[in-house]
């Protein structure tokens, strides 16, 4: 799969957690994927057929994320996040992203950028409740659910920011990452 692609798959599962009530919340599976007769991937909308971690296994930034220096950041990206995110999205489909890297998120131009988000290189999303953001996640169910189940809070987690509050428009969402479609004109 080329990499427009996979930004645009990816744009599709985070657009769910982009705030909003417009979508109830998904109901995730509990159990490894390893060893079942069929791929819930693929036969189950209502999973996205990866294990719920326990919040145990989440690295979190060693002080605030605010707090820390540039330097400081690439390495626990480096050493933490890239290599929890790699196994949580080989997981989800690890032919697809068992080469996970930095781009993957943070585009072909992160250096000249400073790994600055949201990535002008991700698909920018729609409003949750708009017909552009319902027909992604009718299009894509099952990457939206690992995205909004998995993805979100798990970076959230990490970085040490709050959960969304749709009535505040505060806290860490999709669009930390996304661009927003109205900014880019689409």
């Amino acid at each position: 799969m080329n990499m427009l692609r996979i930004l645009t798959f990816l744009a599709l599962c985070l657009s769910l957690a982009c705030g909003g009530d417009s979508e109830p919340e998904p109901v995730e599976t509990t159990e490894p994927t390893e060893g079942a007769e069929a791929d819930p991937v693929e036969s189950d909308p209502t999973t996205s057929g990866v294990r719920t971690r326990d919040p145990s296994e989440i690295p979190v930034a060693p002080k605030p994320w605010d707090e820390m220096t540039p330097e400081e950041k690439g390495h626990f990206m480096g050493e933490s996040v890239l290599p929890y995110m790699k196994e949580l999205f080989a997981e989800y489909d690890s032919e697809e992203f068992g080469n996970m890297n930095c781009g993957t998120c943070h585009g072909p131009d992160m250096q000249a950028r400073n790994f600055e988000m949201p990535a002008p290189s991700l698909p920018p999303l729609h409003p949750s409740g708009s017909d552009e953001q319902r027909q992604m996640v009718e299009e894509h169910p099952q990457m939206v659910r690992f995205m909004f189940n998995h993805v979100v809070p798990a970076m959230r987690t990490m970085i040490g920011e709050e959960e969304y509050d749709a009535e505040t428009g505060e806290g860490f969402s999709c669009y930390f990452c996304h661009p927003h479609a109205e900014d880019v004109g689409e």
